[in-house]
């Protein structure tokens, strides 16, 4: 098998432009895509790699659509998208990768916290041949660097990088991704101090410890809430 070379970058959203600016970071390489790119089109790109990870066929472009809404949506605005997408060699087209990873970062008060936090979903591994290493931990690298240096300045407040996981998934196992995630420093916490029925909660903290932490198999006790549409628990199938 030959070897796969992986370019990587976080696309920052800009919708009064109705495009994507790429920033890239010196441990990757980035130059192969695009420096921007519309929204649109970043839009089909997410939900080709979708395809995959979450066996979302993108009928009638639905799923294009959902996510291109989620780009402008108000006031949980989606903020940036994360990419590192693997290619063989000699290719020229940024769209002819053979693996893949990506998340998106909204920043969103959940009705709970007083300032707006980043919260990462849609987190897929977009994986077409079978060998290589997976690129989401440069995904998740990418994105603790792109809060701590570039978001950080635009939002004073951010304690750390959070994320749910749905406790009744469609597909696959929660229990997988509470094991996964403290790989990358979360934990899991108590959004409003109160047991969600339908969601666990995990943060990564920058620089400030957890003060509420729940035992996995704790009886729920919280109200229903909606559903949310992005939860991260669709990565477990393609870790």
């Amino acid at each position: 098998m030959s070897s796969i070379t992986y370019y990587s970058a976080i696309y920052n959203i800009l919708p009064s432009k109705n495009i994507a600016s790429r920033i890239c970071f010196q441990e990757y390489k980035c130059d192969l895509l695009p420096q921007e790119i519309s929204l649109h089109e970043l839009a089909d790109l997410v939900a080709s790699m979708q395809k995959i990870c979450f066996k979302d066929d993108n009928k009638d472009n639905e799923n294009s659509e959902r996510i291109y809404n989620m780009f402008l949506s108000k006031p949980d605005m989606t903020v940036a998208v994360a990419l590192s997408l693997g290619y063989d060699k000699e290719i020229t087209d940024y769209t002819d990768f053979i693996d893949g990873g990506s998340a998106t970062i909204k920043m969103s008060k959940e009705n709970t916290f007083s300032q707006r936090q980043p919260w990462i979903n849609e987190v897929c591994r977009s994986k077409r041949m079978e060998g290589n290493k997976s690129p989401l931990p440069i995904i998740m690298d990418m994105i603790d660097k792109y809060i701590t240096e570039k978001l950080s300045k635009r939002y004073k407040n951010i304690n750390g990088l959070y994320l749910y996981v749905e406790k009744e998934p469609e597909h696959g196992d929660p229990e997988v991704l509470l094991r996964y995630y403290p790989k990358y420093g979360f934990k899991e916490f108590l959004l409003g101090n109160e047991i969600d029925e339908e969601y666990y909660y995990m943060k990564k903290c920058y620089g400030k410890d957890l003060s509420s932490l729940r035992k996995t198999k704790a009886k729920s006790t919280s109200v229903a809430k909606k559903r949310k549409t992005n939860s991260t628990v669709k990565k477990v199938r393609s870790i």
